[in-house]
């Protein structure tokens, strides 16, 4: 897809967010709990089940880490070979005060 660096970074930092969530989620899906509580004759049980796979959740959070990488790489290669003409004098600016 073709889209300026700015759209790009936004996209990165709006994966995060969601790679975040479905980390969560799948930590939440990944355990399958019951417990069982005994009061004299009554009995209460609860019982966690898993609402997602936790092999598809990983499995789009690994999407969703190499779409990140190519994207940071792809800005990371733009701002190695991006030139800007600014009209600022470096050397002076970073010359030692006389």
């Amino acid at each position: 897809m073709n889209r300026s660096i700015n759209e790009w970074m936004v996209v990165r930092k709006v994966l995060a967010e969601r790679r975040l969530d479905l980390k969560r989620l799948r930590e939440a899906s990944a355990v399958d709990k019951r417990e069982v509580h005994s009061y004299g004759e009554k009995i209460s049980e609860t019982t966690n089940t898993a609402k997602y796979d936790v092999r598809v959740l990983d499995k789009r959070i690994v999407e969703m880490q190499n779409a990140d990488l190519a994207i940071e790489s792809a800005i990371k290669q733009s701002n190695a070979t991006t030139r800007l003409d600014i009209a600022v004098e470096v050397d002076s600016l970073l010359s030692p005060v006389e």
